[in-house]
């Protein structure tokens, strides 16, 4: 600054701390406004969309031949919930000897036992040509959040306790009549499992 008077160097001076005063304040504008974005919240709805499907199979209950099985039963999202199980077992007599021989109930007695350890719950019955069985667990309801991250809302989800995999397990016997003609029976199984799938949308 050789040259310049005093007056000249104060002013060249002020204006260097000014120039300097505004970048730092651009710079911090810009980094507050950079934060802000990124911590910007998105609000979602989720709501449930309510789905069944069906296992049947036949299979043949003795007197010395109990029939027993476990039906792993698991779906491909992560987040859907199996809130319902339906459990139906008929079958008819293949030797009916009702009011032929004596006035009595020949009718073959199928004894059944089911368990979803999921869903807590266990429950025997006994039925001459049908047995029906219903396990219930809570149905997820729908919400709302508002969050910066998406995979928080699957967390969310998650906390609910939502059920996608359980294993029903089922064991039949029979009480075959007449006791020495009638050695077993046929029947059908039914189970029908209801579940309910997130969909998640922006609002």
């Amino acid at each position: 600054m050789e040259g310049m008077d005093r007056q000249d160097k104060m002013v060249v001076l002020l204006g260097i701390i000014i120039i300097a005063v505004a970048v730092v304040g651009i710079a911090y504008h810009e980094k507050t406004y950079v934060a802000s974005e990124e911590v910007e919240k998105v609000s979602y709805k989720v709501s449930w969309e309510e789905h069944s499907d069906e296992i049947m199979e036949e299979g043949y209950v003795g007197k010395a031949e109990d029939w027993q099985n476990t039906y792993d039963i698991t779906l491909d999202d992560d987040n859907a919930c199996i809130y319902k199980v339906e459990i139906k077992i008929t079958w008819s007599d293949d030797r009916d000897f009702h009011g032929l021989i004596l006035p009595w109930n020949w009718s073959d007695v199928i004894d059944a036992t089911v368990s979803i350890d999921e869903m807590q719950f266990s429950q025997s019955s006994s039925g001459y040509g049908i047995i029906e069985m219903v396990a219930t667990s809570d149905r997820p309801s729908d919400f709302k959040v508002d969050t910066a991250d998406e995979e928080k809302v699957s967390e969310i989800i998650k906390e609910k306790g939502v059920i996608n995999s359980i294993n029903c397990n089922i064991d039949l016997s029979i009480l075959a009549k007449p006791m020495f003609l009638d050695r077993g029976n046929d029947f059908t199984l039914y189970i029908t499992y209801h579940y309910c799938t997130p969909e998640i949308v922006t609002m």
